[in-house]
């Protein structure tokens, strides 16, 4: 990054490192009009205050010849470079309270650390499918709550319609059949349709099956498949479609 701004009367290169912006002793010298190592001794002689990697980097190595590569501000012959961060900044200049190191250290921290830089059409891309994706995501939770906000109802009439023909099918069944006896027999049919329904209240814990929740349907379908009748309910249906069967024989008798 070779772009040039303005600091007070003197012009620095914009430097950033790990996407934060950072100086060298040499541009805080150079801004604050001061001798050429004023940072520098005022850094080595503060150093145990500071901290690596929050208020300065110490470059070397292979890093340090990447720098050299892609920045004009690294001398070929440098070992190493110090980068300082903002915080490592408004530490060092502490002792700056000439007038001059007043305005520039406020131009220094607007303009130039605290700088917004112009989004690249990648990075304006990339912004805008993250609030896509954000919008996606609380309709996606409004769907879900609603889905739940809905189970949750009272059962609606295509659930009433399924729950009233699974009892009307174990009725039929355990009452013999639809040409029995005991299904011809409406007193004893309704007995146990009202039987069949008064479990699944039970089973609930609802006053009318029309209570049940939309979520609990599939199970209130098999709470009705699993119903047996009671023992003395299902001694009489047994009792009146034995008589069918007595009379049938008498007659053939």
């Amino acid at each position: 990054m070779n772009e040039l701004i303005k600091i007070g009367n003197q012009e620095i290169t914009i430097k950033e490192y790990k996407g934060r912006r950072v100086v060298t002793f040499s541009d805080i010298d150079l801004v604050h009009e001061r001798p050429s190592g004023t940072a520098g001794r005022n850094f080595r002689e503060n150093k145990d205050k500071f901290i690596k990697g929050e208020d300065y980097y110490i470059i070397s190595g292979n890093e340090l010849r990447r720098l050299k590569q892609t920045t004009n501000f690294v001398g070929s012959n440098a070992k190493e470079i110090v980068l300082i961060t903002e915080q490592g900044y408004l530490m060092l200049v502490k002792s700056f309270t000439d007038d001059l190191a007043w305005d520039v250290q406020r131009k220094l921290v607007n303009t130039y650390f605290r700088a917004k830089k112009p989004m690249t059409a990648i990075e304006l891309m990339e912004l805008q499918f993250q609030a896509i994706k954000e919008i996606d995501n609380k309709v996606d939770e409004v769907n879900k709550d609603l889905q739940t906000f809905k189970m949750d109802l009272p059962i609606l009439g295509i659930e009433c319609d399924k729950i009233t023909t699974a009892v009307k099918k174990k009725g039929v069944r355990c009452l013999g059949g639809k040409d029995s006896n005991a299904y011809k027999d409406s007193s004893l049919r309704a007995r146990v349709y009202s039987d069949i329904y008064g479990q699944l209240k039970r089973e609930f814990g609802v006053s009318s099956y029309k209570a049940i929740k939309r979520s609990q349907t599939d199970y209130a379908i098999q709470v009705i498949e699993a119903y047996e009748l009671p023992m003395a309910l299902k001694d009489e249906i047994e009792d009146v479609n034995a008589q069918i069967n007595i009379l049938e024989e008498l007659y053939k008798g």
